[in-house]
């Protein structure tokens, strides 16, 4: 018989954690875990399913390490895939956010949330994330800012769009089913 072995790291079902929790979680993420989840980013579904199987398969082979739990996470949530855009965003400087038009970051938001549960909400934050670099979401912004909004400024209320976003649905359920 295997004895029980207790994790630091306790996995969350879809929807336990709100959006803004999850995103304050990644903030605590030890660098060894930011690696486990880089490696497994790396690898396709089939790869992750493969690798998680010989994990468990050699687990009690071995001694327990903190990480395992973490690791087997990494290897088998798809919330997974949404890690690298949303750790940018959290190490974003505030100067990203010079010049960006408020109020309109504001409007924008709640237009876009409006009649939409949560699901879709945290979904509609999700694809918010890096779009300023498409040109074609940039210029469709600047159509709904004041005449003459400077680029640089477009850019800056985009990325207010997303901290708006947390503050307003931030109690949405992260990948709710």
């Amino acid at each position: 018989m295997h004895p029980v072995h207790e994790h630091r790291f306790r996995p969350q079902p879809a929807g336990s954690l709100t959006l803004r929790q999850f995103v304050e979680s990644l903030r605590r993420w030890t660098p060894e875990m930011r690696q486990v989840a880089q490696i497994a980013l790396t690898r396709s579904e089939s790869e992750r399913r493969g690798y998680l199987q010989g994990f468990h398969a050699r687990h009690h082979e071995r001694e327990p390490q903190a990480i395992d739990s973490f690791v087997r996470w990494a290897y088998s949530d798809p919330r997974l895939d949404h890690v690298p855009a949303l750790l940018a965003e959290l190490h974003r400087p505030e100067s990203d956010y010079a010049g960006a038009l408020h109020h309109e970051a504001d409007v924008l938001v709640r237009m876009r949330a409006e009649g939409k549960n949560g699901v879709q909400r945290v979904h509609d934050y999700l694809a918010l994330l890096e779009i300023e670099g498409s040109e074609q979401v940039r210029t469709a912004i600047a159509r709904l800012l004041p005449p003459g909004t400077p680029d640089a400024a477009v850019t800056a209320t985009i990325r207010q769009m997303r901290r708006r976003w947390l503050e307003l649905y931030g109690d949405d359920p992260f990948f709710a089913e």
